[in-house]
């Protein structure tokens, strides 16, 4: 957590209020988003289960919204419209797939997939957006996609193999090495970005 460290003393030191609410949100989002990759880690509740895919995108979504919240109403709404649609669809098809296909059905569980599929996307489609817009952040966007294919390898793992160990074990080690360079990278640009504004 090198960017909540170090910016989070700084925000104190000049009690920049909204450097530190940013500052302490994201370090709040950080810890959550890894909560419910712990979650998702077993899926032996399907409490725990639900709670992972909500928890799992309140980081990025968190830091999409935050840096982009304010412009979103300036960007053009035909690339919303594109690439929205292209995002949506995608989404749809596979999760109706996904729920034809699997093995371990309860409409709870596939609720919260939906719900947190929902957020990956929006954010992912927002980070792509921002691109086509000349903010260029096109480092975010490839972060996103790992992010959605961590998302998609979960889903899979619960969905098609929670009753495979063996098939289940080396899903969730792909996935939890995606996850982690992932949040570490993320977490590293930030902080890059920030510097580097200073």
């Amino acid at each position: 957590m090198i960017y909540t460290f170090l910016y989070g003393i700084d925000a104190i030191f000049r009690i920049n209020k909204s450097f530190l609410f940013h500052t302490i949100a994201f370090f709040l989002t950080f810890v959550i988003s890894i909560f419910g990759w712990i979650f998702l880690r077993k899926n032996k509740s399907l409490l725990k289960t639900c709670l992972g895919f909500i928890f799992l995108p309140a980081f990025p979504l968190f830091n999409t919204l935050c840096f982009y919240g304010m412009d979103l109403r300036r960007f053009h709404i035909e690339y919303f419209l594109i690439y929205g649609g292209v995002y949506f669809i995608v989404f749809v098809v596979s999760l109706a797939f996904i729920l034809l296909k699997t093995k371990n059905k309860s409409a709870m569980q596939f609720v919260f997939i939906a719900l947190s599929g929902l957020m990956i996307f929006s954010h992912s489609c927002i980070e792509l957006i921002t691109n086509f817009e000349r903010i260029l952040n096109w480092e975010f966007f490839f972060l996103s996609i790992m992010l959605i294919a961590f998302y998609y390898l979960t889903v899979v793992r619960i969905s098609f193999y929670y009753d495979n160990i063996e098939k289940s074990k080396k899903l969730s080690s792909i996935s939890n090495i995606i996850f982690w360079i992932y949040i570490i990278l993320y977490d590293f640009i930030c902080f890059a970005l920030a510097a580097s504004s200073v």
